[in-house]
């Protein structure tokens, strides 16, 4: 999320919305696609963020755009064309007499379902592989009482470690994994991050949050933000679909010590344990039962 923000944020603000096409209208919450393409074309971008897993765009007139790109989601950036029939049309990034294709073409990436055009001829591409993206809009003046906002927990990046104890300290149920991941306790940790910090801080995804000694919960915001930022310096994770804005794939799945290592030896030094996959909370998760020590007895 931080990376396309930022890149988002490099390329498109100032522009003004010249065209919107959307080719899945479940992705539209609250109103049609046709009224949200009255919302928000001849607007102006004024601002890109990011709160916990949403990407806001604010526009001119008092609009904010709010987007959760889920589990297979991902902006692209430059110039596409419209093909097919008025019935059933696509888009495409166009191919340059000279440049050839280049990494818009990436099979990853060819699965558009939203298309906004900008003043500068170019485009902001939505690609979801599985369409379970979602798109807003809202008043930006109460966007902190929007449903998608208004319940959210602090960021990770915001917080104070002594903060993060406390909040941990306070959760006498619960797995540490699913606390982790629940953004209305803590906002901008997600699974690879999650089962990588555990792994780091050596704490068993198991264990109860306020059963885990201080120096743990210290140690383990102290990875959480080491591994989301070399996250964000490695452009991202690429390990399943992601691309960056200019279709590219990030580094960080080359640094994944837990995550998707299932049946591989332990990369933490000393450590003779094997990473296991168990499933918390419905979600996978990755451990060594070697060093995470479990906390909850």
């Amino acid at each position: 999320m931080e990376t396309t923000v930022r890149g988002l944020r490099e390329r498109v603000v100032g522009r003004t919305i010249t065209e919107f096409w959307c080719g899945w209208p479940r992705m539209i919450r609250y109103v049609s696609p046709t009224k949200l393409k009255k919302f928000i074309v001849g607007r102006k971008i004024l601002e890109i963020k990011r709160r916990a897993k949403y990407i806001l765009i604010l526009l001119s007139g008092g609009k904010t755009l709010v987007i959760h790109m889920k589990m297979t989601g991902h902006f692209l950036y430059g110039e596409y064309e419209k093909l097919g029939s008025k019935v059933r049309p696509f888009w495409v990034p166009k191919v340059k007499p000279f440049g050839g294709r280049g990494p818009l073409h990436d099979p990853y990436n060819r699965f558009i379902h939203i298309i906004i055009g900008l003043s500068n001829g170019r485009h902001i591409a939505f690609c979801d592989m599985r369409k379970f993206g979602k798109i807003a809009i809202h008043d930006t003046h109460n966007l902190h009482n929007s449903k998608e906002l208004k319940d959210l927990g602090p960021e990770l990046w915001e917080m104070r470690i002594g903060d993060f104890v406390k909040i941990m300290q306070a959760k006498k149920f619960g797995k540490i994994k699913q606390v982790l991941l629940n953004q209305k306790v803590l906002a901008g940790v997600g699974n690879i991050y999650s089962d990588e910090g555990l792994w780091a801080s050596g704490i068993h995804p198991f264990s109860i949050p306020n059963r885990i000694p201080n120096k743990k919960l210290q140690d383990l915001f102290k990875a959480l933000n080491a591994i989301t930022k070399r996250s964000l310096e490695t452009g991202g994770d690429s390990m399943s679909d992601y691309r960056n804005i200019d279709g590219i794939g990030g580094r960080f799945q080359n640094f994944h010590r837990a995550y998707r290592q299932t049946g591989k030896p332990c990369a933490r030094r000393g450590c003779w344990g094997i990473i296991k996959r168990i499933v918390v909370g419905g979600r996978g998760t990755h451990f060594c039962p070697k060093h995470q020590e479990y906390y909850g007895k």
